[in-house]
């Protein structure tokens, strides 16, 4: 028997042999359209093997867990590490398969629910009915949802939401950081006491540019104490505020105190203003009343999803601690969701804004956010350059867009760093620290097989670094102990007093030499290092809860320390009993949140969403960030994506919801791949 229904696309039959209007109806999920099949069975063919891959190294990355976690070698992979990797690769695989079924369907499943269609009769059916029993309007659910939208339908709202729920970690805490704003502040103390004439060791004594090491060859002639080693926009804001309460107070933990609470305003800013683009599904409008007293409220995320989006940063220690630690990476991370909100907003609205243009508070605030990520952190540099192509490539038409708010700020960034390290201002960034894979590669080596060392590439490194010291300093979750990071009374393996830049240019070759002869202990320092990063099962190296209760906070500091000293240190420690907790202690490691992200990311793909990945794609950039950084399972490295996740499954839920039962777009001309 066949029914019809009218939707406002126009008739759809339903029935055994039924199509949807646009021919992927839900008797042909697998099969729509013959012709179209064929033609793009080896395209498919490519995106699911891409997708494999991923659930490939996820997979291989749990299996490996076990090994290094006991300080062994893949050389002791066996039968029940293979078991784990089909277990996972198998999770995951099903998940994305899930995703990418559900998303054929879902389209249809909305005009089932709407009334569009006739929703086939039986127990379904009969749940459906009950669950909305009290969604009717003056019922009890409908009341909860209308003051749950009322509540979040403004960002300004939505942000004194997360204010208020943040607000005892920063009364309580105050703030919280490491070793890294230290040295920033010492790099401010040394630049001003220098500019007062102050007689100072440089080059013929040890001083803060040792600690990270800065190589001497780098340093010019003319005694500065500045580097760029940490961002040096950021040190100077740093080093400057902490200085003028210095004064004030006599001491620095003031300035660290007022500095959290700036940073913990923009986490709000940040937060709020791209919850409000993803609950309105990038196209913002005033919720109003029907006549009936229910909500008018369009195309925008219901109570659920808002409360969820709320839960994972008001409930999550990686959130809540991110708030007031001061290290550069939580700051990058706040203005990374500013920045993904506003990629959203301007793909999302694309068609609307061809006719009237990009409002200009729209390029401003991109603009704003690229700044403010360039100069929290150096990596934002290929984060934003490669971004920057993307988009040229898939919305040309708006090319004046990010001309202004991504390419000025890329080169103003670099020309004023070229222009700073040209003229002797600051030290340039060590070219050492993006070598921690090769660095941890070497040691291994020189730990476990110095035998296997050619002699020709020893005479190479030698300059460079102490292999001997390499091999009693390799850790194989942390590159800088082989980089000489630490405290004056360090163990010196980079030799940095010394190496010049013509011994670095050996560096590379030497690196290979040693890889060739020894290609499985290269394999295990490689995955010593970065399998934490795709491993839920795998507990933090270093958490956010660090930052809460180290020694710097408890110990070194003035007043801080006197400040709820016990709650602090039960703060840390509950979050790290959560962390701990089978199964739910998953959801409050970044790693978890990164494995989630790479599935919906390969969902994706094979679902063709171009214009999705078009802005969701730094978020795999990131990923190689972390598998580069100097330390594994580093959860300030994962804020970002962790951050970021909640936004892409409501986006991914609403776009399978509206758009799951449609043919994607092909790329043309100067469209964007939709």
């Amino acid at each position: 028997m066949t029914k019809t229904a009218q939707h406002p696309s126009g008739t759809i039959t339903t029935g055994p042999h039924s199509t949807s209007q646009h021919g992927t109806g839900p008797d042909d999920t697998g099969k729509a359209s013959g012709h179209h099949h064929a033609k793009r069975s080896f395209p498919d063919f490519i995106l699911w093997s891409i997708a494999v891959l991923a659930c490939l190294w996820i997979a291989l990355c749990t299996s490996v867990g076990p090994i290094y976690r006991a300080d062994g070698s893949i050389a002791d992979y066996s039968w029940g590490n293979a078991l784990i990797l089909i277990v996972s690769f198998a999770v995951c695989f099903t998940c994305i398969i899930v995703l990418y079924r559900w998303s054929q369907h879902a389209g249809q499943a909305r005009m089932q629910a709407d009334g569009s269609l006739t929703a086939p009769a039986g127990a379904c059916s009969a749940v459906r009915k009950w669950l909305r029993r009290g969604d009717r309007p003056g019922g009890k659910l409908e009341g909860f949802r209308h003051t749950v939208i009322r509540c979040t339908d403004r960002w300004w709202k939505v942000a004194i939401i997360l204010l208020v729920g943040w607000l005892w970690a920063y009364v309580s805490l105050l703030v919280a950081f490491g070793a890294d704003i230290h040295s920033q502040i010492n790099e401010f103390n040394l630049w001003w006491a220098n500019l007062q004439g102050i007689s100072l060791p440089y080059k013929d004594g040890f001083t803060q540019m040792d600690v990270y090491p800065t190589a001497h060859y780098l340093w010019p002639d003319s005694p500065t104490y500045l580097t760029n080693q940490h961002n040096i926009v950021l040190t100077m804001l740093y080093g400057g505020v902490v200085a003028v309460f210095r004064a004030l107070t006599g001491s620095d933990d003031a300035g660290l105190v007022a500095l959290a609470g700036v940073q913990l305003v923009f986490a709000a800013f940040c937060c709020s203003v791209t919850a409000d683009r993803f609950f309105t599904f990038g196209k913002p409008q005033r919720i109003s009343a029907r006549d009936d007293g229910s909500l008018q409220t369009g195309s925008r995320a219901g109570a659920f999803a808002r409360l969820a989006v709320l839960a994972c940063f008001l409930l999550s220690p990686l959130a809540i601690f991110s708030t007031i630690s001061l290290t550069k990476s939580p700051l990058f991370a706040f203005a990374f969701v500013w920045w993904l909100g506003i990629w959203y907003q301007l793909l999302q609205g694309r068609r609307e804004r061809d006719k009237g243009g990009t409002p200009a508070s729209l390029v401003i605030a991109m603009t704003v956010a690229t700044v403010v990520m360039l100069l929290s952190v150096k990596y934002a540099l290929y984060i934003v350059a490669v971004q920057i192509v993307l988009a040229l490539i898939t919305d040309r038409r708006r090319w004046r867009v990010y001309v202004i708010s991504l390419l000025i700020p890329l080169i103003a960034f670099e020309a004023m760093i070229t222009v700073l390290v040209g003229t002797g201002t600051i030290i340039n960034g060590d070219p050492i620290e993006s070598k921690g894979i090769q660095l941890q590669q070497i040691a291994r080596v020189a730990q476990r097989n110095p035998q296997g060392i050619p002699e020709e590439a020893r005479k190479a490194l030698d300059p460079i670094v102490d292999l001997d010291a390499m091999g009693r300093e390799y850790f194989p979750n942390d590159a800088d102990r082989v980089k000489s990071s630490g405290t004056a009374g360090k163990v010196t393996t980079y030799r940095w007093r010394t190496v010049t830049a013509e011994d670095m240019t050996r560096f590379n070759g030497a690196w290979l030499q040693i890889g060739l002869r020894n290609p499985v202990l290269y394999l295990d320092a490689f995955l010593a290092k970065t399998y934490g990063y795709f491993d839920v099962t795998d507990p933090p190296y270093v958490s956010m809860g660090y930052y809460v209760n180290n020694d710097y906070v408890q110990v070194s500091s003035t007043w801080i320390k006197n400040w709820a000293h016990g709650w602090r240190n039960t703060v840390a420690q509950s979050a790290r009993n959560w962390g701990n907790t089978p199964v739910v202690g998953v959801v409050t490691h970044g790693n978890f949140w990164v494995v989630l992200t790479l599935l919906l990311l390969g969902a994706q793909l094979v679902l063709k969403r171009w214009r999705s990945l078009a802005y969701q794609f730094p978020l795999l950039l990131l990923m190689g960030v972390m598998i580069i950084a100097p330390a594994n399972n580093f959860e300030r490295h994962m804020l970002p994506v962790a951050f970021s996740f909640a936004f892409i499954a409501l986006a991914f839920w609403h776009e399978s919801r509206v758009q799951g039962n449609q043919v994607p777009e092909k790329p043309h001309g100067d469209k964007l791949m939709a």
